[in-house]
């Protein structure tokens, strides 16, 4: 009897929230991918509390096996990311919408193994297939582990190759031509950034990182179980300031939040997306020439 209450009442609380969350497109943004990419505006309805916000769509979060997890919305007025169920959400899921992955939280240092596992799941997810292959490997949990443990095995154990030829490697395989884009000028760097990700396309980038890291001026937090995450980042680290270690990570979405560039990116730290700010984070000082912008056509 006391089982059955339980199971009530959690089918109670969960019938509560069913499509909680209208949204209005109200600005869509288009490419050759998806019909409401990273960066539309929407207007967000929540009925319980009726109360109507503007926010800017940050994407569809999937799993690794490509199943929906999350949407993903920021209110520029709070600089807070708010990520809600799908099965709370009404009025787009008609569209096309752009996806992102989830990364898996990262175990020692391998973060260069699991930013190329999340640079290909992007690639796949977002609908650059490629060859049958990527399929294949992007479709199974072991492939998708046999991948993470291959790259593990020639990047750290065998310390056979560099990331540059490890991605041409894994292009070669997977139907793409992979490349590194070294830059002198950060502005370069990230107007570089900003137009492949607005384009749909990943970058993995490779970076020195300082002692510390940056706590996000951006909030995230779950809309069902609204508790704060961790709101910390690596950053590339600045000229003159000392080297403790390198760092991989994905862009993975670009938008425009109160006219400045941010950047969504996948850090195997976390098991949510971060927000960087182009022209703060890739300002002046930071040491440009030593980081690794990769991308594959």
């Amino acid at each position: 009897m006391k089982n059955f209450i339980t199971l009530s009442l959690a089918l109670f609380s969960l019938s509560l929230f069913a499509q909680e969350v209208n949204v209005r497109v109200v600005n869509p943004i288009k490419n050759q991918i998806t019909d409401l990419g990273i960066g539309s505006r929407v207007q967000l309805d929540f009925k319980t509390y009726r109360v109507q916000r503007p926010a800017i769509f940050l994407g569809r979060m999937v799993t690794q096996d490509g199943k929906t997890q999350e949407f993903l919305f920021l209110d520029e007025q709070k600089t807070r990311i708010t990520m809600i169920d799908p099965q709370n959400v009404s009025g787009f899921r008609k569209t096309t919408s752009q996806a992102i992955m989830s990364p898996i939280d990262q175990l020692g240092s391998t973060c260069t193994a699991y930013g190329v596992l999340h640079f290909w799941g992007q690639m796949y997810e977002v609908g650059w297939k490629g060859t049958p292959e990527l399929m294949s490997v992007m479709e199974s949990d072991r492939r998708r582990m046999q991948l993470l443990e291959e790259t593990i095995d020639i990047y750290y154990l065998q310390n056979k190759t560099n990331i540059t030829t490890l991605m041409k490697n894994y292009g070669k395989r997977f139907g793409f031509n992979c490349r590194n884009n070294p830059f002198n000028n950060p502005r370069q760097a990230a107007d570089f950034l900003f137009q492949k990700t607005s384009e749909g396309k990943p970058v993995l980038i490779d970076f020195n990182i300082g002692s510390d890291m940056v706590a996000s001026t951006y909030e995230v937090t779950d809309f069902e179980t609204p508790v704060s995450r961790d709101p910390r980042l690596w950053l590339p680290r600045k000229v003159g300031q000392r080297t403790t270690s390198g760092h991989v990570i994905v862009a993975a979405g670009a938008f425009i939040s109160k006219g400045r560039r941010k950047l969504l990116v996948l850090d195997s730290n976390w098991t949510e997306p971060r927000v960087w700010d182009l022209d703060r984070y890739l300002g002046s000082k930071v040491a440009i020439k030593e980081m690794g912008f990769h991308t594959c056509n």
